[in-house]
């Protein structure tokens, strides 16, 4: 210790020749096979080291790697003749009853957690199980995530797009109409029902939008706002009448009680996403009828009739 504070270098007088070797050979043999070349050409051209090595003297780095629980084989000739580490005893072990425990946080934190708290565990996950080679854990995280499918690159993308208030063209793969591009200022990418939004203003309704982010092919152009030319956005007023409360219910910040009955309320909102307020109707049930507007009445009473009939070609 005192030669390499006086001196602050690191010379053989002050490490184990042959343990230090070892390390180094254990470690280059993490990253893959190597050939006995491969080898010298590394510790040749270490800081330390700076010099080739035997074959013999590799022989007494890999005896001792094995004396210590390291499983190590030399391919065929016609395969490179490397040298490949096949387990060693300092790999972590994950049991079934941990990787129960593994999925169980994974649900927990993603009903507590915004998305980049999910996307940042996702990462780490799957980073993890590569590292540990574990087959069992690649196919819990696979099995728990929400992000299958997901370019998590492009996901990352567009969350900070979403931060920037940006306006987006999207290539995007739509169920009915196919590949086609779609124009948004993006607000928020959120986790919903298990899916992944991202949610805005779409440029070319005029109106709140929302895009399975599992659907976005490529972002094609991400631009500033331009604060001189603002969207108007298409604002609908509908109200309803809620027969009973669930205790679980919450209304929106956009909603509002407008009157209270003996056996319901009546509740008044303003929108300009229709498919998500016709989405929240069907979800009550019997329990919710639409009362105005008249056009938007008629479109569930559609939507209920189509169902039924549905049933009735059973």
């Amino acid at each position: 210790m005192k030669e390499f504070i006086k001196s602050n270098t690191v010379t053989y007088n002050l490490m184990s020749f042959t343990g230090f070797k070892s390390l180094m050979l254990f470690s280059l043999l993490l990253e893959s096979p190597k050939s006995y070349s491969e080898i010298c050409e590394f510790f040749k051209n270490h800081d330390y080291i700076k010099e080739e090595i035997s074959i013999d003297t590799l022989r007494v780095y890999l005896t001792s790697l094995k004396r210590s629980g390291c499983e190590i084989i030399r391919t065929k000739k016609e395969e490179g003749g490397k040298y490949k580490l096949i387990s060693h005893p300092f790999e972590l072990k994950i049991s079934d009853e941990q990787l129960k425990s593994i999925a169980k946080i994974y649900r927990i934190i993603l009903k507590t957690v915004d998305i980049t708290g999910v996307l940042a565990l996702e990462k780490f996950l799957r980073n993890l199980a590569e590292k540990v080679k574990n087959e069992k854990l690649i196919e819990t995280v696979q099995k728990v995530s929400v992000f299958k499918g997901i370019d998590l690159q492009l996901l990352e993308d567009l969350i900070k797009y979403s931060k920037q208030k940006m306006r987006l063209t999207l290539l995007y793969n739509s169920p009915k109409s196919g590949k086609k591009e779609v124009h948004i200022i993006a607000d928020n990418v959120a986790i919903t029902q298990n899916k992944v939004y991202i949610y805005g203003t779409s440029l070319d309704y005029n109106q709140e939008s929302f895009f399975l982010v599992q659907r976005i092919l490529k972002v094609l152009e991400a631009e500033p706002q331009d604060n001189d030319n603002s969207v108007e956005v298409k604002k609908f007023t509908i109200g309803y009448e809620l027969m009973s409360l669930n205790p679980n219910t919450k209304l929106s910040e956009d909603e509002k009680i407008v009157d209270i009955n003996e056996n319901s309320i009546i509740v008044e909102v303003e929108t300009s996403n229709l498919f998500m307020m016709k989405r929240k109707i069907l979800e009550y049930g019997p329990q919710c009828r639409v009362l105005y507007p008249d056009e938007f009445r008629a479109e569930i009473i559609e939507t209920l009739q189509k169902m039924r009939e549905g049933y009735l070609d059973e």
